[in-house]
């Protein structure tokens, strides 16, 4: 306990330093991708932050096959063509053009998901290719991939209008604070009692000993309350879907 306390003592009085971590490499399309690609007129390019800064490549490539490429800078991003996983929303990503696909340049599935989830309530789904500049492979994402989560947040919503007992998951995380807002679950469902349950750090294990609790309300990062919900057991929704529940469960198909 000395040495926790210790150590929160010293971090408290350090300085932070951020450091840009940019890939060093060649930002480079394939190609087997850009032959993919050239079925498509237009369309967004983005990119986890390692690599945003290094399309010029990328873009004069996509330029050369006749492919439009457009591209936004989306809310709470440093930079044009960063994307954050947490852009799950569609007016997150503030791009004006409609296009025909999305490409996403890094080597995962947790920021270019982001651009599958942000499309999970419209009517026509743009593909979303991806390509791991490392690996110097191609994939493709569609809604089938996040299948499992969208049965799971169609089911807690629907729990959620039913339920009485909310426990509303606040965080102390800086960005990620929404006390003030999330005071509308109150405002919009009169009927219901809302208990807040305040943390640096969310763990879903601790539901277990607030079983009193109907169903949970995710105030911080949207994607734990997407992602992560899919293995609790416990309804679990994120807080813009409880305040307009009857709406978007109206958009699930």
């Amino acid at each position: 306990m000395d040495i926790i306390l210790l150590l929160k003592s010293l971090v408290g009085k350090m300085e932070l330093l951020l450091i840009d971590a940019v890939y060093q490499g060649e930002v480079k399309l394939d190609n087997k991708t850009l032959e993919y690609l050239k079925r498509y007129k237009s369309i967004a390019l983005y990119a986890a932050v390692q690599f945003s800064s290094k399309l010029e490549n990328v873009i004069k490539q996509l330029e050369q096959k006749g492919i439009k490429v457009v591209s936004s800078k989306p809310a709470r991003t440093k930079e044009k063509y960063q994307i954050l996983g947490c852009d799950i929303y569609h007016g997150n990503l503030n791009l004006k053009e409609d296009v025909d696909a999305y490409l996403h340049i890094g080597d995962g599935r947790f920021h270019p998901l982001a651009l599958v989830l942000q499309q999970r309530n419209l009517k026509n789904f743009k593909e979303v290719v991806m390509y791991d500049p490392i690996a110097k492979k191609m994939s493709m994402l569609t809604l089938k991939d996040v299948e499992v989560i969208l049965k799971k947040s169609k089911a807690s919503l629907k729990l959620f209008l039913l339920k009485k007992n909310i426990g509303v998951i606040l965080t102390t995380k800086p960005g990620q604070q929404q006390y003030l807002y999330s005071l509308k679950l109150k405002e919009r469902y009169p009927d219901k009692e809302f208990y807040y349950f305040i943390d640096d750090n969310i763990n879903s294990k601790n539901f277990e000993n607030f079983p009193f609790i109907d169903v949970w309300v995710n105030t911080a990062c949207p994607r734990i309350g997407l992602d992560d919900a899919v293995y609790v057991k416990e309804p679990w929704v994120n807080l813009d879907e409880a305040l307009d529940a009857e709406k978007r469960l109206g958009e699930f198909s």
